[in-house]
This record gives structure tokens, sequence and C-alpha cells, in this order.
């Protein structure tokens, strides 16, 4: 039986490793599909939302904050232009997906739910920099092409996250 303090580091590996995987998997889908395979399939999106769903929402968010910066201080992606909005559509994608399924939600519903958050901050965040910086307003309908560009994503994630969520927890997680 793993103590208090074990399980604290265990969710701190776990956490290092899915922030890891958040700055490399991009970079394996940009040398696959090309750079335009990122906003397509949002790769980065994937341990951001698993580290939600399975460590909750304060790793959920620190994750979902840290990656795209690493990612970018790294790699250079994304731009830094992209990187505020990026910083807090994963950043709500990971506190939500932790905050739902601490509410247990089942594993599709917490994972619509997070998804729909993320994107909703996106918008938002968008709309802020949009007032704030004076740019016109027909940038907002950016919010949508981002949303239907990233349509393959959401399916893949749909597809992905729940059977990952469902195996670590009852394999991984529950006999540790």
């Amino acid at each position: 039986m793993l103590t208090a303090q074990d399980k604290s580091l265990l969710k701190l590996c776990v956490a290092g490793l899915l922030l890891a995987a958040g700055v490399v998997l991009p970079q394996v889908f940009h040398l696959a599909g090309g750079p335009a395979s990122g906003r397509v399939l949002l790769p980065m999106h994937i341990p951001v939302l698993l580290a939600g769903m399975l460590l909750g929402d304060f790793y959920g968010l620190l994750v979902g904050g840290v990656t795209p910066v690493l990612s970018a201080l790294l790699l250079g992606m994304p731009t830094f232009a992209r990187l505020p909005f990026m910083v807090v559509e994963l950043a709500a994608y990971g506190l939500f997906a932790g905050l739902f399924s601490r509410m247990r939600l089942p594993v599709y519903a917490a994972l619509l739910g997070a998804q729909a958050m993320g994107r909703l901050f996106y918008g938002l965040a968008l709309a802020v920099a949009v007032h704030a910086l004076g740019l016109d307003v027909s940038r907002v309908g950016t919010a949508w092409a981002v949303f239907l560009a990233g349509l393959p994503g959401i399916l893949i994630q749909l597809v992905l996250i729940p059977p990952m969520v469902i195996l670590i927890k009852k394999k991984v997680l529950r006999d540790g």
C-alpha cells in the first residue's frame, strides 16, 4: 500500500512524464505530418487532458500551463504570438478535466466538458486580446476557424483518452 507521500511523489513523476510527452509528442506529429498537423491533430492536448483526468485539477492546470511555455522555450513552437492563447486553453483543459473527474462524471462527459471549457477559454482570451490591443474584430472568427481545424484532434482525443484513463485507473492507480 502506498503512503500519502508515495502517492504525492508518484503524481509528481507522472506529471513530469506527461509534461515531457506534451513537448515531444507534437514534434513527432510535425515530423510525420508537417507543421500544420499540430493545429489539426492537437497532440499537445492529449497529455494535458490525461494529467487532469488522472492526477487532478492542480496537476492538470500545472501541466497545461507549463507545457506550451516549455515547448516554446525549447523548440520555438508554439510561436510567441500564439503562446498566451495556448497557455490559457491548455491550462483550462487540465483544470477542468481534473475538476470534472473529481466530480465523478463519466470519463466521456468529463472529457467533453474539459474540451468545451478549453475552447471557451481560448475564445475568451482571444476576445480579450482583440479588445485590449484594438485589433480587427474579424480576428474573433479565428476562434471558430481554430475549432474547425482541430475537429480531427478532438475526435482522436475522444477515441484515445477515455480507454487510456479507464485502463490506467483500473490497472495502475488501483494496483499501486
